[in-house]
């Protein structure tokens, strides 16, 4: 794919979403929601708790009647051309049934709740469910700001446990967007021909190659990255963790010499806190030129020659 094309796909994948909503836009398609509209609308909606531990939710209960869906079930290992790679989305068989399983209707709304107590492996859980449903066609879907803690906060009913999954949706997965997607190919493309800037969210210490992971095969950045570390977008209020609204993500974004003149792709190690950034730039921030590198460095350092690439 080369940039101009790039370039098209990103940009008009707003306008290919926009064509499959329907005329009048429910209410929760905004992409964040407070405890309040929930209070004002539990009854309409399907909430599904989400986290890598559900142990995040003890401290604050989970939300009474919301399901929990693993972290494990939305990042899985898929076969690419570079061989099993983990981490990235289910086809759209598994995607489906999973959600089925959580409730979700066709044409349901979903509320997507963190615990609200952490930002890695919790808010940027949640913002990576949203960006499937999204992927995979569903808009009506948004996540509760300040998660399970702001809403026992506010009152809100609480329970011990999650409810158990009912197993009656009837989700069906539309045809995937490319716009919000991109691939190793994808990538490399970027790197050789130009056409969008590349974000990095990992923290600095891995950015600059200091600390790695396991599963990336290799320290250091993409060439011509700009540092966006993904916690960037949270703030903490009397322990609970919201996201910054569109104003703070856009001067984020300009501090860190991230220009409008291209679309974006955002990436991390896996493509886990990197649907943080992705949410935060793309929903809060109105950037619809922005798509998420699914497996990311995980994938990218499967081949010897990439890893090369890498950058200090």
């Amino acid at each position: 794919m080369n940039d101009a094309r790039l370039l098209r796909t990103l940009r008009n994948a707003a306008a290919a979403a926009l064509m499959l909503l329907p005329t009048a836009l429910p209410a929760a398609t905004a992409p964040l929601v407070s405890a309040d509209w929930l209070g004002a609308h539990r009854d309409d909606v399907t909430v599904i708790e989400t986290a890598k531990d559900p142990a995040l939710f003890d401290g604050v209960g989970h939300i009474a009647g919301a399901v929990f869906v693993p972290y494990g079930d939305i990042a899985v290992e898929r076969e690419t051309d570079d061989g099993p790679v983990d981490y990235l989305v289910p086809d759209a068989g598994a995607f489906t049934a999973l959600m089925r399983d959580a409730g979700v209707d066709a044409g349901g709304t979903v509320v997507i709740a963190p615990a609200g107590t952490r930002v890695a492996g919790d808010m940027t859980v949640a913002a990576r469910l949203y960006w499937a449903l999204r992927y995979y066609g569903h808009d009506d879907v948004a996540v509760l700001d300040g998660g399970a803690a702001a809403w026992a906060a506010a009152g809100g009913g609480t329970a011990d446990s999650p409810a158990g999954l009912p197993g009656d949706g009837d989700f069906a997965a539309r045809l995937a967007r490319p716009g919000i997607r991109v691939s190793t190919a994808d990538v490399a493309d970027v790197l050789e021909n130009g056409g969008a800037t590349l974000v990095d969210n990992r923290p600095l210490t891995q950015y600059t190659g200091l600390a790695g992971k396991d599963y990336v095969d290799g320290l250091g950045h993409l060439p011509g990255a700009r540092p966006v570390p993904f916690d960037l977008f949270s703030v903490s209020r009397d322990g609970i963790h919201y996201w910054r609204d569109g104003e703070a993500v856009r001067r984020i974004l300009a501090a860190m010499d991230v220009g409008e003149d291209q679309p974006v792709i955002a990436y991390c190690n896996s493509g886990h806190v990197s649907s943080m950034a992705w949410f935060a730039i793309s929903e809060i921030g109105g950037r619809d030129d922005t798509a998420l590198y699914d497996g990311s460095l995980h994938a990218w350092t499967r081949s010897a020659d990439r890893r090369a690439m890498l950058r200090p």
